[in-house]
Protein backbone atom coordinates (compact mmCIF):
# COMPACT_ATOMS: atom_id res chain seq x y z
CA UNK A 1 0.00 0.00 0.00
CA UNK A 2 1.45 3.16 -1.17
CA UNK A 3 0.66 7.24 -0.54
CA UNK A 4 1.13 7.65 -4.30
CA UNK A 5 1.73 5.92 -7.28
CA UNK A 6 3.19 8.10 -9.79
CA UNK A 7 3.19 6.73 -13.53
CA UNK A 8 6.40 7.51 -15.80
CA UNK A 9 9.78 8.17 -14.77
CA UNK A 10 10.80 10.92 -16.33
CA UNK A 11 11.22 14.53 -15.33
CA UNK A 12 8.38 15.24 -14.52
CA UNK A 13 7.14 12.35 -12.61
CA UNK A 14 10.97 11.32 -11.04
CA UNK A 15 10.50 15.02 -9.49
CA UNK A 16 7.26 14.21 -7.97
CA UNK A 17 8.24 11.06 -6.33
CA UNK A 18 11.48 12.74 -5.22
CA UNK A 19 9.73 15.78 -3.45
CA UNK A 20 6.85 13.37 -2.00
CA UNK A 21 9.84 10.88 -0.63
CA UNK A 22 11.09 13.76 0.54
CA UNK A 23 8.21 15.14 2.68
CA UNK A 24 7.58 11.27 4.14
CA UNK A 25 5.53 9.75 2.05
CA UNK A 26 5.72 6.14 0.06
CA UNK A 27 5.53 6.44 -3.18
CA UNK A 28 5.56 3.52 -6.25
CA UNK A 29 7.58 5.20 -9.37
CA UNK A 30 6.49 2.87 -12.20
CA UNK A 31 8.31 3.06 -15.65
CA UNK A 32 7.17 0.73 -18.17
CA UNK A 33 11.00 1.30 -19.61
CA UNK A 34 13.29 -1.53 -18.32
CA UNK A 35 16.36 0.14 -18.12
CA UNK A 36 17.12 3.08 -15.41
CA UNK A 37 19.20 4.52 -18.46
CA UNK A 38 16.26 5.00 -20.84
CA UNK A 39 15.76 8.72 -22.08
CA UNK A 40 13.37 11.06 -23.97
CA UNK A 41 15.33 11.14 -28.01
CA UNK A 42 12.66 13.78 -29.18
CA UNK A 43 13.44 16.93 -27.04
CA UNK A 44 15.03 19.97 -27.95
CA UNK A 45 17.48 19.87 -24.44
CA UNK A 46 16.57 22.93 -23.71
CA UNK A 47 15.36 23.51 -19.80
CA UNK A 48 13.64 27.17 -19.35
CA UNK A 49 14.87 29.37 -16.80
CA UNK A 50 11.31 28.86 -15.00
CA UNK A 51 12.49 25.60 -13.66
CA UNK A 52 15.55 26.90 -12.11
CA UNK A 53 13.81 27.08 -8.64
CA UNK A 54 12.86 23.66 -8.78
CA UNK A 55 16.33 22.43 -10.16
CA UNK A 56 18.04 24.30 -7.49
CA UNK A 57 15.68 22.46 -4.71
CA UNK A 58 16.32 19.31 -5.72
CA UNK A 59 19.87 19.71 -5.74
CA UNK A 60 20.34 18.92 -8.93
CA UNK A 61 21.75 22.36 -9.94
CA UNK A 62 25.28 21.07 -8.88
CA UNK A 63 24.53 16.84 -10.38
CA UNK A 64 23.83 18.99 -13.88
CA UNK A 65 26.98 21.10 -13.91
CA UNK A 66 29.20 18.52 -12.83
CA UNK A 67 27.65 16.41 -16.21
CA UNK A 68 28.92 19.74 -18.34
CA UNK A 69 25.27 21.22 -18.66
CA UNK A 70 25.44 24.64 -19.77
CA UNK A 71 23.97 28.31 -17.60
CA UNK A 72 22.01 28.43 -20.71
CA UNK A 73 20.54 32.03 -22.10
CA UNK A 74 18.56 33.10 -25.12
CA UNK A 75 19.33 35.53 -27.93
CA UNK A 76 16.31 35.60 -30.73
CA UNK A 77 16.85 36.97 -33.99
CA UNK A 78 13.48 38.90 -35.03
CA UNK A 79 12.69 40.95 -38.56
CA UNK A 80 13.96 43.87 -36.51
CA UNK A 81 17.38 42.69 -35.45
CA UNK A 82 18.79 40.70 -32.46
CA UNK A 83 16.95 40.60 -29.05
CA UNK A 84 19.59 39.77 -26.78
CA UNK A 85 19.72 38.68 -23.16
CA UNK A 86 21.41 41.16 -21.05
CA UNK A 87 23.88 40.62 -18.44
CA UNK A 88 22.24 39.03 -15.09
CA UNK A 89 19.30 37.36 -16.45
CA UNK A 90 17.71 34.42 -15.22
CA UNK A 91 19.28 31.55 -16.65
CA UNK A 92 18.14 27.48 -16.94
CA UNK A 93 20.25 24.63 -18.49
CA UNK A 94 21.20 22.98 -21.37
CA UNK A 95 21.71 19.42 -20.26
CA UNK A 96 21.06 16.30 -23.31
CA UNK A 97 18.15 14.29 -21.98
CA UNK A 98 20.84 11.15 -22.27
CA UNK A 99 21.98 12.88 -19.27
CA UNK A 100 19.12 14.65 -17.70
CA UNK A 101 16.56 11.64 -17.42
CA UNK A 102 18.90 9.00 -15.83
CA UNK A 103 19.86 11.79 -13.52
CA UNK A 104 16.59 12.61 -12.38
CA UNK A 105 15.56 8.82 -12.18
CA UNK A 106 18.77 7.77 -10.24
CA UNK A 107 17.69 10.54 -7.41
CA UNK A 108 14.07 9.88 -7.20
CA UNK A 109 15.49 5.92 -6.66
CA UNK A 110 17.58 7.02 -4.07
CA UNK A 111 15.00 8.90 -1.97
CA UNK A 112 13.68 7.22 1.04
CA UNK A 113 10.28 6.35 0.71
CA UNK A 114 10.22 5.45 -3.38
CA UNK A 115 10.33 2.11 -4.75
CA UNK A 116 11.51 2.33 -8.49
CA UNK A 117 8.98 -0.07 -10.42
CA UNK A 118 11.01 -0.70 -13.44
CA UNK A 119 9.41 -2.69 -16.61
CA UNK A 120 5.85 -2.28 -15.79
CA UNK A 121 3.29 -0.74 -17.68
CA UNK A 122 0.25 0.30 -16.28
CA UNK A 123 -3.10 -1.65 -17.98
CA UNK A 124 -6.09 -0.32 -15.55
CA UNK A 125 -7.38 2.06 -12.54
CA UNK A 126 -8.75 -0.03 -9.99
CA UNK A 127 -11.73 1.45 -8.52
CA UNK A 128 -10.37 1.54 -5.16
CA UNK A 129 -7.30 3.77 -4.93
CA UNK A 130 -4.13 2.67 -7.57
CA UNK A 131 -3.29 0.89 -10.39
CA UNK A 132 -3.04 -2.28 -12.39
CA UNK A 133 0.46 -3.35 -13.62
CA UNK A 134 1.80 -5.65 -16.33
CA UNK A 135 5.73 -6.95 -15.77
CA UNK A 136 8.00 -8.06 -18.90
CA UNK A 137 7.25 -11.47 -17.97
CA UNK A 138 3.57 -10.95 -18.70
CA UNK A 139 2.42 -11.19 -14.95
CA UNK A 140 -0.08 -8.63 -13.48
CA UNK A 141 -0.46 -7.35 -10.40
CA UNK A 142 -2.51 -4.86 -8.64
CA UNK A 143 -0.73 -1.54 -6.66
CA UNK A 144 -3.02 -0.11 -4.01
CA UNK A 145 -2.62 4.02 -3.41
CA UNK A 146 -4.41 7.11 -2.44
CA UNK A 147 -3.67 8.85 -5.51
CA UNK A 148 -2.42 8.08 -8.94
CA UNK A 149 -0.12 10.72 -10.82
CA UNK A 150 -0.14 10.63 -14.51
CA UNK A 151 3.03 11.77 -15.54
CA UNK A 152 3.56 9.31 -18.66
CA UNK A 153 3.48 11.92 -21.03
CA UNK A 154 1.46 13.04 -24.49
CA UNK A 155 0.10 9.89 -24.91
CA UNK A 156 -1.13 9.06 -21.62
CA UNK A 157 -2.11 5.86 -20.64
CA UNK A 158 -3.53 6.94 -17.24
CA UNK A 159 -5.67 10.32 -18.47
CA UNK A 160 -7.21 8.04 -21.10
CA UNK A 161 -8.09 5.74 -18.55
CA UNK A 162 -9.11 8.47 -16.47
CA UNK A 163 -11.18 9.98 -18.99
CA UNK A 164 -9.30 13.18 -18.71
CA UNK A 165 -10.89 16.15 -21.02
CA UNK A 166 -8.58 17.74 -23.40
CA UNK A 167 -8.27 20.28 -26.20
CA UNK A 168 -6.43 19.79 -29.16
CA UNK A 169 -4.88 22.50 -30.99
CA UNK A 170 -3.27 22.06 -34.29
CA UNK A 171 0.46 22.81 -35.86
CA UNK A 172 1.54 24.21 -38.29
CA UNK A 173 4.89 23.53 -38.44
CA UNK A 174 7.23 20.51 -37.88
CA UNK A 175 10.55 19.91 -36.43
CA UNK A 176 13.83 18.37 -37.12
CA UNK A 177 17.22 18.27 -35.61
CA UNK A 178 20.49 16.80 -34.67
CA UNK A 179 23.30 17.19 -32.83
CA UNK A 180 27.14 18.60 -34.08
CA UNK A 181 30.25 18.98 -32.28
CA UNK A 182 32.61 21.70 -33.82
CA UNK A 183 29.57 24.71 -34.45
CA UNK A 184 30.63 27.92 -34.71
CA UNK A 185 28.51 30.58 -32.65
CA UNK A 186 28.09 34.12 -32.06
CA UNK A 187 26.02 33.70 -28.69
CA UNK A 188 29.21 31.91 -26.95
CA UNK A 189 26.70 29.31 -24.90
CA UNK A 190 23.64 30.99 -25.00
CA UNK A 191 20.68 29.64 -27.31
CA UNK A 192 19.77 31.14 -30.53
CA UNK A 193 16.15 31.35 -31.80
CA UNK A 194 15.70 32.54 -35.48
CA UNK A 195 11.57 33.62 -36.03
CA UNK A 196 12.60 33.99 -39.40
CA UNK A 197 8.82 33.91 -40.69
CA UNK A 198 7.64 31.25 -40.76
CA UNK A 199 9.78 29.34 -39.40
CA UNK A 200 11.71 28.76 -36.51
CA UNK A 201 15.24 27.57 -36.04
CA UNK A 202 17.00 27.18 -32.61
CA UNK A 203 20.90 27.04 -32.00
CA UNK A 204 21.53 25.17 -28.84
CA UNK A 205 24.86 24.79 -27.07
CA UNK A 206 25.07 21.47 -24.73
CA UNK A 207 27.31 19.12 -22.56
CA UNK A 208 30.13 17.84 -24.09
CA UNK A 209 30.69 20.15 -26.43
CA UNK A 210 27.55 19.44 -28.72
CA UNK A 211 24.98 21.65 -30.44
CA UNK A 212 21.39 20.96 -31.70
CA UNK A 213 20.86 22.77 -34.44
CA UNK A 214 16.98 22.59 -35.08
CA UNK A 215 14.39 23.79 -37.59
CA UNK A 216 10.90 24.00 -37.84
CA UNK A 217 9.29 24.98 -40.62
CA UNK A 218 5.79 25.24 -42.18
CA UNK A 219 4.20 22.36 -43.46
CA UNK A 220 4.38 23.05 -47.20
CA UNK A 221 7.94 22.45 -46.39
CA UNK A 222 7.59 18.16 -45.41
CA UNK A 223 7.87 17.39 -49.03
CA UNK A 224 11.56 18.40 -49.15
CA UNK A 225 12.00 16.47 -45.53
CA UNK A 226 10.33 13.51 -46.54
CA UNK A 227 12.58 13.21 -49.85
CA UNK A 228 16.06 13.98 -47.93
CA UNK A 229 15.96 15.17 -44.63
CA UNK A 230 19.49 15.99 -44.05
CA UNK A 231 19.52 18.11 -47.42
CA UNK A 232 16.35 19.88 -45.99
CA UNK A 233 17.53 20.87 -42.57
CA UNK A 234 21.13 22.26 -43.32
CA UNK A 235 19.45 23.84 -46.34
CA UNK A 236 17.01 25.48 -44.23
CA UNK A 237 20.27 26.17 -41.40
CA UNK A 238 22.59 27.82 -43.96
CA UNK A 239 19.71 30.22 -44.69
CA UNK A 240 19.68 31.64 -41.45
CA UNK A 241 20.96 35.53 -40.75
CA UNK A 242 24.25 35.27 -38.67
CA UNK A 243 23.45 31.68 -38.32
CA UNK A 244 25.62 28.49 -36.91
CA UNK A 245 29.01 28.01 -38.80
CA UNK A 246 28.50 24.18 -39.24
CA UNK A 247 30.52 23.03 -42.67
CA UNK A 248 33.15 21.93 -40.32
CA UNK A 249 31.07 20.19 -37.85
CA UNK A 250 30.65 16.76 -37.41
CA UNK A 251 27.25 15.14 -36.64
CA UNK A 252 27.19 12.39 -34.22
CA UNK A 253 23.28 11.62 -34.12
CA UNK A 254 20.35 10.53 -36.24
CA UNK A 255 18.46 13.20 -37.40
CA UNK A 256 15.49 12.97 -35.64
CA UNK A 257 11.62 14.63 -35.48
CA UNK A 258 8.46 14.79 -36.07
CA UNK A 259 5.71 16.06 -38.78
CA UNK A 260 2.94 16.41 -36.48
CA UNK A 261 3.03 18.18 -33.10
CA UNK A 262 -0.59 19.41 -31.88
CA UNK A 263 -0.90 21.19 -28.40
CA UNK A 264 -2.86 19.27 -25.74
CA UNK A 265 -3.84 20.55 -23.05
CA UNK A 266 -5.71 18.09 -20.47
CA UNK A 267 -8.02 20.49 -17.57
CA UNK A 268 -10.12 18.27 -15.80
CA UNK A 269 -10.22 14.66 -14.57
CA UNK A 270 -13.35 13.21 -13.44
CA UNK A 271 -11.80 10.80 -10.78
CA UNK A 272 -10.92 12.56 -7.50
CA UNK A 273 -8.00 10.12 -6.95
CA UNK A 274 -5.65 11.04 -10.16
CA UNK A 275 -3.78 14.14 -11.26
CA UNK A 276 -1.50 15.30 -14.36
CA UNK A 277 1.39 16.34 -14.61
CA UNK A 278 4.03 17.71 -17.35
CA UNK A 279 3.04 16.62 -20.88
CA UNK A 280 0.46 14.05 -19.71
CA UNK A 281 -1.16 17.34 -18.21
CA UNK A 282 -0.12 19.60 -21.35
CA UNK A 283 2.04 19.52 -24.01
CA UNK A 284 2.90 22.44 -25.75
CA UNK A 285 4.69 23.83 -29.57
CA UNK A 286 8.68 21.72 -29.07
CA UNK A 287 9.47 25.14 -30.80
CA UNK A 288 9.35 26.59 -27.83
CA UNK A 289 10.85 24.83 -25.84
CA UNK A 290 8.91 24.93 -22.48
CA UNK A 291 8.19 20.68 -22.08
CA UNK A 292 11.09 19.96 -19.33
CA UNK A 293 10.57 23.82 -17.26
CA UNK A 294 6.57 22.82 -17.23
CA UNK A 295 7.64 19.18 -16.16
CA UNK A 296 9.99 20.16 -13.22
CA UNK A 297 7.11 22.97 -12.17
CA UNK A 298 3.91 20.85 -12.38
CA UNK A 299 5.70 18.04 -10.50
CA UNK A 300 6.58 20.56 -7.97
CA UNK A 301 2.90 21.90 -7.76
CA UNK A 302 1.35 18.92 -6.82
CA UNK A 303 3.60 17.42 -4.67
CA UNK A 304 3.56 20.69 -2.70
CA UNK A 305 -0.25 20.72 -2.71
CA UNK A 306 -1.05 16.97 -1.96
CA UNK A 307 1.97 16.43 1.01
CA UNK A 308 0.09 17.60 3.57
CA UNK A 309 -3.43 16.34 2.74
CA UNK A 310 -1.71 12.59 2.34
CA UNK A 311 0.11 13.34 5.83
CA UNK A 312 -2.86 14.10 7.30
CA UNK A 313 -5.56 11.67 6.25
CA UNK A 314 -7.30 14.20 4.82
CA UNK A 315 -9.61 14.57 1.90
CA UNK A 316 -7.24 15.16 -1.19
CA UNK A 317 -10.04 16.86 -3.23
CA UNK A 318 -9.56 20.30 -1.76
CA UNK A 319 -5.86 19.90 -2.67
CA UNK A 320 -5.83 18.58 -6.01
CA UNK A 321 -8.42 21.89 -6.92
CA UNK A 322 -4.99 24.13 -5.45
CA UNK A 323 -3.25 22.07 -7.80
CA UNK A 324 -5.30 22.67 -10.51
CA UNK A 325 -5.93 26.98 -9.79
CA UNK A 326 -1.94 26.69 -9.59
CA UNK A 327 -1.74 24.98 -13.14
CA UNK A 328 -3.52 27.82 -14.63
CA UNK A 329 -0.83 29.98 -14.18
CA UNK A 330 0.29 28.76 -17.89
CA UNK A 331 -2.65 28.87 -19.53
CA UNK A 332 -1.77 32.05 -20.59
CA UNK A 333 1.54 30.63 -22.31
CA UNK A 334 -0.25 28.01 -23.56
CA UNK A 335 -3.30 30.16 -25.57
CA UNK A 336 -0.06 32.25 -26.82
CA UNK A 337 1.42 29.47 -28.13
CA UNK A 338 -1.24 27.88 -29.62
CA UNK A 339 -1.47 31.35 -31.53
CA UNK A 340 1.95 31.34 -32.73
CA UNK A 341 1.66 27.28 -33.48
CA UNK A 342 -0.69 28.55 -36.50
CA UNK A 343 2.81 30.10 -38.43
CA UNK A 344 0.73 33.14 -39.23
CA UNK A 345 2.43 36.99 -39.34
CA UNK A 346 2.97 38.57 -35.80
CA UNK A 347 0.38 40.38 -33.92
CA UNK A 348 0.76 44.18 -33.88
CA UNK A 349 1.26 43.77 -29.84
CA UNK A 350 4.01 41.56 -31.10
CA UNK A 351 5.52 43.90 -33.69
CA UNK A 352 5.28 46.63 -30.38
CA UNK A 353 7.40 44.55 -28.14
CA UNK A 354 9.79 42.74 -29.97
CA UNK A 355 10.85 45.95 -32.00
CA UNK A 356 11.41 47.75 -29.00
CA UNK A 357 12.83 44.77 -27.57
CA UNK A 358 15.74 44.82 -30.51
CA UNK A 359 16.08 48.94 -29.36
CA UNK A 360 15.97 48.80 -25.25
CA UNK A 361 17.67 46.22 -22.82
CA UNK A 362 15.28 46.63 -20.18
CA UNK A 363 12.26 45.73 -23.18
CA UNK A 364 14.30 42.76 -24.11
CA UNK A 365 14.91 41.43 -20.32
CA UNK A 366 11.01 41.40 -20.09
CA UNK A 367 10.57 40.38 -23.19
CA UNK A 368 12.39 37.10 -22.58
CA UNK A 369 11.54 36.83 -19.45
CA UNK A 370 8.41 35.86 -20.97
CA UNK A 371 9.70 33.49 -23.30
CA UNK A 372 11.51 32.01 -20.33
CA UNK A 373 8.09 31.52 -19.02
CA UNK A 374 9.41 33.36 -15.87
CA UNK A 375 6.39 35.87 -15.86
CA UNK A 376 2.96 35.38 -16.97
CA UNK A 377 0.70 36.96 -19.94
CA UNK A 378 -0.71 39.51 -17.72
CA UNK A 379 3.15 40.69 -16.56
CA UNK A 380 3.72 40.56 -20.18
CA UNK A 381 1.09 42.81 -21.21
CA UNK A 382 1.13 45.22 -18.09
CA UNK A 383 0.35 48.56 -19.13
CA UNK A 384 4.00 50.06 -18.21
CA UNK A 385 5.48 47.60 -20.31
CA UNK A 386 3.65 48.29 -22.92
CA UNK A 387 3.82 52.03 -22.70
CA UNK A 388 7.52 51.64 -22.48
CA UNK A 389 7.76 49.55 -25.69
CA UNK A 390 5.73 52.49 -27.50
CA UNK A 391 7.88 55.64 -25.83
CA UNK A 392 10.66 53.68 -27.13
CA UNK A 393 9.16 53.00 -30.82
CA UNK A 394 7.68 56.17 -31.37
CA UNK A 395 11.61 57.81 -29.70
CA UNK A 396 13.81 55.96 -32.35
CA UNK A 397 11.34 56.92 -35.60
CA UNK A 398 11.49 60.69 -34.20
CA UNK A 399 15.18 60.60 -34.21
CA UNK A 400 15.44 59.17 -37.62
CA UNK A 401 13.12 61.64 -38.74
CA UNK A 402 15.21 64.28 -37.10
CA UNK A 403 18.76 62.85 -38.27
CA UNK A 404 17.13 62.92 -42.03
CA UNK A 405 15.71 66.55 -41.26
CA UNK A 406 19.35 67.24 -40.17
CA UNK A 407 21.10 66.06 -43.39
CA UNK A 408 18.52 68.12 -45.71
CA UNK A 409 19.21 71.53 -44.08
Amino acid sequence: MYDVIVVGASIAGSTAATLLGQAGLRVALVEKHHRIDTFKVLCTHHVMACATPTIRRLGLDRTIEAAGGIRNGLDCYTPWGWVASPPGSPHGYSIRRAKLDPMVRELAAGTSGVDLMLGHRVIGLLDNGGVRVRGEDGSERSVHGRLVVGADGVNSVVAQLAGAEQRVAPNERFIYFAEFTGVRQTSGSKTQIWLHEPGIAYAMPNDDGITVLASMPVKAALPAYRSDRESALLADLRRLPDGPVFDAADRNSPIVGATDCPLITRSSVPRADVALIGDAAMTSDPSQGVGCGWAFQTAEWLADAVAPALLADRPLEPALRQYVRRRKALTGHQSTIEDQAKAGPPTPVDRLLLGAAVRDERTAAHMLAFVNRTIGLRQLLAPAAIARAAWVMLRRNWLVVGEVRDQSR
